[in-house]
């Protein structure tokens, strides 16, 4: 997969001695990380090593997940109960960190995973395959499964209405659209008070943590947040509060004036924005809820999923606001980190499967 970025790194230069990888387990949550297998302070330990070997700061590489672990990372890394760095840590090993289509601010995918145990891929699969499918694994069960990975939850939409848009509209509808992205989960029918209207990314939380186990919404909520703090003084509060180190709308940048970033993402690739759903009530079962695959029409909608901008994975919301807008407020980045992006059109080759080099897809994650 990364076969060559590496061989370009090569041509300048790079090898074994002085390039690193830092693979996570990216079933667990980020506190866990640490814990099970000190993978921060390990990540601690080669970024000080190379710095004191190669005489200069190092330039980190993420993407996707890994641009959130990254976020988390200079968080603990300085924090006197956690990495011990000192506020000066991050900028005295840090020159660049180049973030790959980074999910910053998550992703609505991540949310029908742990919902329902589906996404795009599944839902537009064939009435034989799904027959395949479900016989190994019913959507139930890969739902459970997905919860049971704290990892993945770690993508769930962060910033609520104020990113994601309200009942009415979201900041990504196009002119001509009928149906806003702003309500992410969509029902035609229902006989249930839960789902009597159409959802919100936050009401779309807020339902998923009511119908799960208790285990997954106390995990979840310990771990991670998904709100937004409007002002400096929250912003500073939210240093001493772990859950909130990987949501940049809640958690400002380091305080390394010389850190620079470099964001580049996909745009013009269709990728899933908001889903119609059916629910189905069962006495032997709190909620069985699905994607309602049988809603296809003009507006877009394709067996249930309503597609937005993105790089196909991620949706551009996710991907660029931080980069282009978020880090520009002072109380996110008071430091004045330099924030440099670069969109890449979605230009693909029609003969590789890849998409050639102007794909503006991303690598699988």
């Amino acid at each position: 997969i990364w076969n060559k970025i590496l061989e370009n790194l090569a041509t300048i230069g790079y090898d074994p001695t002085n390039a690193f990888t830092a693979a996570y387990d990216w079933r667990l949550s980020y506190p866990n990380l640490e814990r099970r297998d000190q993978y921060f302070s390990r990540l601690k330990s080669y970024i000080e090593t190379a710095v004191l070997v190669g005489g200069e700061k190092v330039t980190l590489a993420s993407h996707s997940m890994g641009s959130q672990v990254v976020l988390y990372f200079l968080k603990w890394v300085e924090h006197p109960d956690h990495g011990a760095g000192g506020r000066d840590w991050v900028n005295n090993h840090i020159a660049n960190w180049i973030n790959i289509s980074g999910c910053m601010l998550g992703a609505v995918k991540g949310l029908t995973a742990v919902l329902s145990g589906e996404m795009r891929d599944t839902a537009q699969l064939n009435a034989f395959a799904v027959y395949g499918l479900e016989k190994f694994l019913s959507k139930e069960e890969r739902a459970e499964i997905f919860r049971a990975m704290p990892g993945i939850s770690s993508m769930l939409p962060k910033g609520g209405e104020a990113v994601w848009g309200n009942a009415t509209w979201a900041p990504d509808d196009q002119p001509n659209q009928s149906q806003s992205f702003g309500t992410v989960l969509n029902f035609r029918e229902t006989n249930s008070s839960h789902s009597s209207k159409n959802m919100t990314v936050t009401e779309s939380l807020n339902y998923l943590f009511d119908e799960s186990e208790s285990w997954y919404r106390d995990q979840v909520l310990s771990s991670y947040s998904h709100g937004v703090a409007h002002t400096a003084r929250e912003v500073e509060e939210n240093e001493n509060n772990p859950r909130t180190w990987l949501n940049p709308l809640e958690a400002r940048l380091p305080l390394a004036p010389d850190l620079k970033i470099y964001c580049f993402y996909g745009v013009g690739k269709p990728t899933e924005r908001s889903y119609y759903y059916q629910e189905e009530r069962d006495p032997l079962v709190n909620l069985n809820v699905s994607i309602d695959t049988t809603v296809t029409n003009n507006d877009g909608v394709d067996h249930g999923v309503l597609m937005g901008e993105g790089d196909g994975t991620v949706n551009l919301l996710s991907t660029g606001y931080m980069c282009a807008k978020g880090w520009r407020m002072k109380r996110y980045n008071p430091a004045g980190v330099q924030v440099k992006v670069f969109e890449m059109p979605h230009e693909p080759d029609r003969f590789s499967p890849r998409g050639g080099p102007n794909t503006g897809m991303p690598l699988p994650p």
